[in-house]
């Protein structure tokens, strides 16, 4: 049940949070920096629900801080004199870190996002007065660093709550979840639901995952989790592979089912249990000396069996793989720690990048436009907004809905900072009473601020408060400077609301489709062999997007796709497998299994009809299905797998018995 009203953990969370704003604010009163509420800005800005969230937010917002403030260094001096240049420049350069954010998926990817808009904060205000922009620069990270090192201290003292041991839990229940999964699915139940659950969690995980390396030194054991996560990842996939095998055995021949269905008892047992190594061979020898028996029968029913107890091999030494690599993780025993995998995520997709850049320069430069075209002494504000705006939340789908929340957000700060500015502060004198009066509104909206149902409201309160507060050593505001802000701030948002509806608007199902179109290209550059046939990395990139996928899914569409949401990914690892066959073969085999490659690939990309392509592929198994060749049956059993996969419906393929294959 959602919870509506804050506990003892959010209100411990506030108030730690607090005192560190306060600590950051009364050293910058106390250091005569000028801007102090940026310094307690960064505190609400940095505080995280977790030790390692906080750390690794905290380092890549100092780190962030500087490449922006850097960049406007070198650029307002430089270009101050050709505003459309100066404007293409940081536009250009909001753009190309949100780009690069979008493609990074571990936390330094917020340092490149804050390097894009904190150029535009530090650089917008300093046209007027470009001589002085490295002191402004020099100060603001000094008062970011301050803030980040205070709520680093409090919540590290006062509120440790480390991630690691969350994480190792999860991962227990999310390893005993798959195992569970790739059991039931040898029994024939449908999972479409709980493979859909089990890609949420594991995406969670990896955050969590992300977020403990921040800790405890790094653990190195915590770097095999992604090599167990690659693991564990597969077993759905071998799982469902074996299940259509399963199935086709039992209506093909009952007989060989029967046969088969005690080993597969066994491996459905050993699944999800700790199997020690010498059981795990045992059951290994058997299940490979029925697999020759099966190779030596022949025939469709002949290779459903061959198929199944190859995969149940493989699923079982896929989970005694899994359960090594656990036990290293939680034992701290690192060993050799495997390298970090190249490339990016399988999700990312380069189109919907380009036009996140795109957005966000696009409303910068609208800003700044109207601002040199009315002369307008707020435009600063509404060009600075605009890429924060704009960078934020396009890492979404559809990022209008969160930005208009945020707008609605930072409404209610404007009032509230009104309301505090004008009709409180004035009578504030010395920084306890000042304290206490910010305390007063800041425990609430941190405690709201901890709880998922009012975060996305209260982080515009908590974040812009302070800027529209604008504290000072000496009382001195001016309420038309004030509203000015404040509408700057709101116009700054909208542009990036409308732009970003303009240019991003296609929404979720787009995006769907998108990661659809991925997979079949990936197997159509598979097929082609314009791609290293590296296993581990193409289905590495294509479960990404299944997880991607069904984070998008709600349950009736995902119980509308059914099986066929692991098609793709099944034809790619068989068409791997074949390929590795291929060289092996001999001539009229290698020409038998390329045709049918090819129309496969055709088939996918729409220029081969189907029953053209399932002929081809019958073709192939015709050609080698040869029980004394290791490397035609090897082909045989790929071939199999790529027609169980991509034709489920098609009747089974008429192929000789061990008569004829003898003879």
């Amino acid at each position: 049940m959602e919870q509506w009203l804050p506990g003892r953990r959010e209100w411990l969370f506030s108030l730690v949070t607090f005192a560190a704003a306060a600590l950051a604010l009364f050293i910058a009163f106390g250091t005569g920096l000028e801007r102090p509420y940026w310094a307690a800005t960064t505190v609400y800005v940095t505080a995280q629900p977790s030790a390692g969230a906080l750390r690794a937010k905290g380092i890549w917002r100092l780190g962030g801080t500087f490449a922006g403030a850097a960049f406007a260094v070198l650029a307002v001096p430089n270009l101050v004199n050709a505003p459309p240049l100066l404007v293409l420049a940081m536009a250009l350069w909001v753009g190309a870190c949100l780009a690069a954010a979008l493609l990074d998926a571990t936390p330094r990817s917020y340092g490149f996002m804050l390097a894009g808009y904190t150029a535009a904060i530090i650089g917008f205000p300093a046209v007027d007065a470009p001589d002085a922009i490295f002191i402004t620069a020099l100060l603001r990270v000094e008062e970011i660093g301050l803030g980040i090192a205070c709520a680093w201290a409090l919540h590290a003292l006062l509120l440790p709550n480390p991630a690691t041991p969350r994480l190792l839990r999860q991962l227990e229940a999310w390893t005993a979840a798959v195992a569970r999964l790739a059991a039931d699915a040898l029994q024939g139940a449908s999972l479409t639901e709980d493979r859909r659950r089990l890609a949420i969690d594991g995406t969670a995980l990896d955050a969590l995952f992300q977020q403990a390396r921040y800790e405890d030194g790094g653990r190195a054991a915590l770097r095999w989790l992604p090599v167990l996560r690659g693991e564990a990842r597969r077993m759905p996939v071998l799982a469902s592979s074996a299940a259509d095998r399963v199935a086709g055995l039992r209506a093909a021949d009952p007989a060989g089912f029967a046969r088969a269905e005690p080993l597969l008892r066994e491996v459905t047992a050993a699944i999800g249990a700790r199997i020690g190594e010498a059981e795990q061979r045992s059951l290994d020898e058997r299940l490979a000396a029925a697999e020759r028996e099966a190779a030596a029968e022949g025939g469709w029913p002949g290779l459903l069996r061959e198929g199944l107890l190859a995969r149940l091999r493989e699923l079982l030494a896929t989970w005694v793989a899994c359960q090594a690599h656990a036990a290293r993780i939680a034992s701290r025993h690192a060993g050799r720690v495997p390298a970090a995998p190249a490339g990016l995520p399988g999700h990312a997709d380069p189109l919907l990048v380009g036009l996140s850049g795109l957005a966000a320069a696009l409303a910068v430069m609208l800003c700044c436009t109207f601002w040199i075209l009315v002369g307008w002494p707020g435009g600063a504000t509404a060009a600075m907004m605009a890429a924060v705006g704009a960078s934020l939340f396009a890492q979404l789908d559809d990022p209008a809905p969160a930005i208009l929340r945020f707008m609605e957000g930072t409404a209610i700060a404007v009032a509230l900072a009104g309301l505090m500015l004008f009709a409180v502060l004035p009578m504030v004198d010395g920084f306890v009473p000042l304290v206490l009066v910010l305390g007063a509104l800041y425990l609430p909206v941190g405690a709201l601020l901890a709880m998922p149902a009012f975060q996305p409201r209260m982080a515009p309160v908590a974040i812009n408060g302070f800027a529209l507060l604008a504290l000072q050593s000496t009382y001195g505001a001016e309420f038309d400077s004030f509203l000015e802000g404040g509408i700057a701030m709101m116009l700054g948002f909208g542009v990036a609301l409308t732009v970003t509806r303009l240019v991003r608007g296609a929404g979720v199902a787009w995006r769907v489709e998108r990661l659809v179109e991925a997979d079949r290209r990936d197997l159509v550059r598979l097929a082609e062999g314009r791609r290293p046939t590296d296993l581990r990395r193409i289905a590495a990139a294509m479960l990404d997007r299944f997880e991607a996928l069904s984070a998008r899914l709600g349950a009736a569409d995902a119980a509308a796709m059914g099986r066929r949401e692991l098609a793709e990914l099944r034809a790619a690892f068989n068409l791997l497998r074949l390929r590795a066959a291929v060289p092996a073969l001999a001539a009229a085999e290698q020409r038998a299994v390329e045709a049918a490659i090819a129309a496969t690939a055709g088939s996918v990309r729409g220029s081969v009809p189907k029953d053209a392509a399932l002929a081809r592929i019958d073709a192939a198994l015709l050609a080698t299905l040869h029980p004394g060749d290791a490397a035609a049956r090897a082909a045989a059993l790929a071939l199999s797998g790529l027609r169980m996969a991509l034709f489920p419906e098609a009747a089974p393929p008429v192929l000789p018995g061990p008569v004829a294959l003898a003879a």
